[in-house]
C-alpha cells in the first residue's frame, strides 16, 4: 500500500511539473508570436506592407480605401465621427470629417503615402499617412501628416496615444498638443463635442 502511495505521490507531483512547464512553454510561445487575430488578418488580408503608397478615397474622417490594396486603412492616432449613426443614415459631423480628408485627398491628386504600423481587431490597416500639399499655396510642396491635419482643425480628437511608433517617435505629443490647441480655441466639432451652443 506504501508503494502505491509512493507511485500515486510522484506521478502527482510530475504531473504538477509537466503541467508548470507547459504552462510556461505556451506563455512564452504567445507572448513571441503575433495574436492569433493578427495571424487571422495576414490569412485574409495578406501581410502587413512595410509602406504603401498610392491612389487613396476617404470611406470616412478616419478611413480610406487604397487602390489595389485588399483591407482599408484607419488612420494612426484619430478618431473622427462616424459617417453613418445607428440607423444607418449619415451624420453632418460625419459628412464634415469625410469632406475634410477627401478635399486633403484631392488637394494631392489622391497621392497618399503611409506606413503601416498593425492590423486593428477589423483588419483595417492601421497606418501613419501623409499627402503633398503646398501650405500655404504656392510654397513648396511637403508632407502632411493626414490624422495631425484632422486634429489641427477639430475633426478629429487622438486616440491610443500611448503607441509609440518607431519611426516617429514624438507623433503622439504633437497629436495631444493639438488637439489640445484645437480643444482650447473651440475649432471645428470641439464646441459640438463639449455640448456647447
Amino acid at each position: 500500500m506504501k508503494r502505491v502511495l509512493r507511485l500515486l505521490a510522484v506521478a502527482f507531483a510530475a504531473g504538477i511539473a509537466l503541467g508548470a512547464v507547459v504552462s510556461v512553454k505556451a506563455r512564452a510561445q504567445s507572448a513571441g508570436a503575433p495574436s492569433a487575430k493578427a495571424q487571422d488578418c495576414t490569412s485574409t488580408q495578406g501581410a502587413l506592407p512595410q509602406k504603401w503608397e498610392g491612389v487613396a478615397f476617404a470611406i470616412d474622417g478616419n478611413t480610406l480605401a487604397g487602390a489595389g490594396l485588399k483591407s482599408q486603412i484607419r488612420l494612426w492616432g484619430i478618431q473622427a465621427p462616424e459617417l453613418r449613426d445607428k440607423d444607418r443614415q449619415e451624420t453632418v459631423t460625419g459628412m464634415r470629417a469625410r469632406a475634410t480628408v477627401e478635399d486633403l485627398l484631392l488637394a494631392a491628386d489622391r497621392r497618399v503615402s503611409c506606413r503601416p504600423l498593425k492590423f486593428d481587431r477589423a483588419c483595417l490597416i492601421v497606418a501613419q499617412c501623409t499627402v503633398m500639399l503646398e501650405i500655404p499655396r504656392g510654397s513648396p510642396a511637403a508632407p502632411q501628416d493626414l490624422s495631425l491635419r484632422l486634429l489641427e482643425d477639430g475633426l478629429a480628437y487622438g486616440i491610443s496615444l500611448d503607441e509609440t511608433l518607431a519611426w516617429d517617435k514624438t507623433a503622439n505629443e504633437r497629436y495631444g498638443h493639438h488637439e489640445g490647441l484645437a480643444r482650447q480655441a473651440r475649432k471645428g466639432l470641439w464646441p459640438t463635442w463639449l455640448g456647447e451652443k
